[in-house]
């Protein structure tokens, strides 16, 4: 039976559950949620000593991990099976491996809830297998969520704590940290140890929280570069970036690129209209403004040129081109795409 990891969640919540889950896909948030549910919930602390098993797909052979599904459980009437990392099981790729879970599907163990946990990928869905698991489990195939999905998801995480989050605080933190639930919900839930039940997560939080994880501010770089605000651009990247490891430095730099290839799409779009200008460089209507205002500070050439020197200095932070020390490199990148270079 093929459901959707919200309804998978919510019958976990209310008590009920399969004797066989398959969970995969590239997102994992939902995967681990589910196992996690399924594993703290299931059984109590004590039980979990006994009756819950937990395998890895590289070390697991299918003929031990059924031998365990079909083991009784001892002093309690459940006992939970995970296979964590599934996708390195090299039996669910081979025929007698295959063979032996399709029997095992047929009829499992009425005392054990089998979880696979198959992360970052998926069963061809033309397969026998996959069919099988179809008819037999509850699969859950968990896909990257779009951008206009996002702000949905992080207002049920908000929600979940308690608390309340402003349209443009949500904006932020897409635009921080892009599609990548796990880390969305691991930094709300760390901003949530400073809130109290019933407190709003402004703009002012999120870029101060940010800012703590952060080599330094990129909302207030991007900003000042928008601007065109050589001055604040300097003292952002000089005063902060000393310390700075290229690899913490490459996030700015996409940052950065994001935001100039949105000012092409903006420089050649016929739209007008708010709403369809937000949709067409993906972002919420109330951060078009500020686009707008950045679009008078650069030209359709310098815009393109400027994507070419992110362009040198992601290279040059990757090590492809040599070059000096990373801040040297920022301080450079911000130079020449605060002015038009001839």
């Amino acid at each position: 039976m093929i459901q959707s990891a919200e309804t998978v969640l919510q019958k976990l919540q209310q008590g009920s559950y399969a004797p066989i889950y398959f969970l995969q896909g590239e997102e994992s948030y939902h995967i681990d949620a589910i196992t996690k549910q399924v594993a703290d919930t299931l059984l109590t602390p004590a039980e979990r000593s006994f009756n819950l098993t937990i395998f890895y797909g590289k070390e697991c052979s299918m003929a031990a991990l059924l031998t365990q599904a079909r083991r009784p459980p001892i002093g309690t009437a459940k006992q939970v099976v995970i296979v964590k990392e599934a996708q390195e099981m090299s039996d669910l790729k081979q025929a007698n491996g295959q063979k032996l879970l399709l029997n095992y599907l047929r009829c499992p163990s009425a005392a054990t809830v089998l979880l696979f946990a198959y992360k970052y990928k998926t069963i061809d869905g033309r397969s026998l297998l996959y069919k099988a698991l179809a008819n037999h489990t509850v699969v859950v195939t968990a896909q990257k969520l779009y951008a206009q999905q996002l702000p949905a998801f992080i207002q049920s995480i908000v929600k979940k704590m308690g608390c309340t989050i402003t349209d443009k605080a949500i904006g932020m933190l897409q635009t921080c940290l892009g599609n990548d639930l796990t880390k969305i919900a691991n930094e709300l839930h760390k901003l949530g140890i400073n809130l109290t039940e019933g407190s709003s997560i402004t703009d002012r939080m999120v870029e101060t929280y940010i800012d703590l994880y952060q080599p330094f501010n990129i909302f207030a770089l991007q900003k000042a570069i928008m601007q065109k605000d050589y001055a604040k651009s300097c003292q952002i990247v000089g005063q902060s970036a000393a310390n700075i490891q290229a690899h913490a430095a490459l996030p700015v730099v996409a940052l950065l690129y994001n935001c100039f290839s949105k000012l092409i799409v903006l420089h050649e779009t016929k739209a007008t209209e708010l709403t369809m200008l937000a949709q067409q460089i993906e972002v919420p209507p109330y951060f078009v403004p500020d686009y707008l205002n950045a679009l008078k500070n650069y030209t359709l050439p310098q815009t393109l040129q400027n994507i070419t020197y992110i362009y040198q200095a992601d290279l040059q932070l990757k090590g492809i081109e040599p070059a000096p020390s990373t801040q040297q490199i920022l301080q450079l990148l911000v130079f020449k795409l605060l002015h038009e270079i001839h």
